[in-house]
C-alpha cells in the first residue's frame, strides 16, 4: 500500500505496537499500510457510513489482511468497548466533529493513551479540547498534498488538564515553531496573505455593511499570527 502524502504523515505518527482504532477510516488505506508492516498489535477500522466501510473491507480483503484488521460500522467511538484500544486516529474530518467524537464516549477515552488527530479545520478548538480532556500535545506535523495544506497532531495521556497555553499558541500551535519547520512557515505566510486580503475588503465596505466586529476579529487573528511568524528564524 502506497499512501498519499497526507495519509503517510498520519501513519508516521502512530506509535509502533499500539492497539489502534481508525475512526472514520474511509477506504482503509492507513490500516492496510500499518498491518502490512506489522506496526500495530491490533487494528480496528471504523466508519459511520456503510459505503466507505464496504470499500475498506474490499481493500483489506484484497491485501489478504482480514485476519489482521476488523471493520465496524460505528458512529465515532460508540462501536468500541472500554479498554479495546489504546490509540485513536481521527483524520480527514472537521475539527468540531473531532471534538464531539472525543467527548461522546468518556468510558472508551479513559483507556486511550495516544491521539493522532488530523482535523480539516478548527485547529484551535481541537488543541484546546485535547488538553482539556487530559492529553498533552507532543508533536505536530504539516504537509502539502495535491495543492492543499494539512496539519496533524499527536497527543499522549498526561493524567491532567494542561490548559496553560496562550491564545496565539492554541490558534497556531507551538511545536512546529520550535522545530522551525520551513513548510509550516510557508503555510502561515499563505494564511496571513489570505487574512490580509479579507480584512482589506471588509475595511472597504465597512460603512455600508457595519462589519466592524468581523474586522476586529480578523485584526486579532493577524496580530496573533504575526507573533507566531516572528518565532521563525
Amino acid at each position: 500500500m502506497d499512501l498519499s502524502v497526507r495519509l503517510q504523515m498520519n501513519a508516521d505518527l502512530i506509535p509502533a505496537g499500539c492497539r489502534l482504532a481508525d475512526v472514520g477510516c474511509d477506504h482503509g488505506y492507513v490500516p492496510v499500510y500499518l498491518a502490512e508492516r506489522n506496526l500495530c498489535n491490533k487494528i480496528l477500522a471504523l466508519d459511520v457510513r456503510e459505503g466507505p466501510l464496504a470499500a475498506a473491507r474490499r481493500n483489506i480483503r484484497d491485501a489478504g489482511l482480514t485476519d489482521r484488521i476488523e471493520c465496524r460500522l460505528s458512529d465515532g467511538l460508540k462501536g468500541l468497548e472500554a479498554g479495546e484500544v489504546d490509540t485513536l486516529l481521527a483524520a480527514g474530518m472537521g475539527g468540531m466533529l473531532v471534538c464531539r467524537i472525543l467527548e461522546q464516549s468518556p468510558d472508551v477515552l479513559t483507556g486511550i493513551h495516544t491521539l493522532v488527530l488530523q482535523p480539516q479545520s478548527d485547529f484551535r478548538e481541537v488543541r484546546k479540547k485535547t488538553e482539556l480532556l487530559g492529553f498533552g500535545i507532543k508533536d505536530e506535523c504539516c504537509c502539502l498534498d495535491d495543492g492543499k495544506w494539512y496539519l496533524a497532531i499527536r497527543a499522549s495521556r498526561s493524567g491532567r488538564s494542561q490548559m496553560s497555553r496562550t491564545e496565539e499558541e492554541y490558534r497556531y500551535g507551538w511545536i512546529l515553531q520550535e522545530k522551525n519547520d520551513p513548510l509550516y512557515h510557508s503555510y502561515l505566510l499563505g494564511e496571513r496573505e489570505k487574512l490580509q486580503k479579507i480584512l482589506e475588503k471588509l475595511q472597504a465596505i465597512h460603512i455600508a455593511r457595519r462589519s466592524g466586529e468581523r474586522i476586529l476579529e480578523l485584526q486579532k487573528s493577524l496580530d496573533l499570527l504575526d507573533v507566531t511568524l516572528s518565532r521563525f528564524s
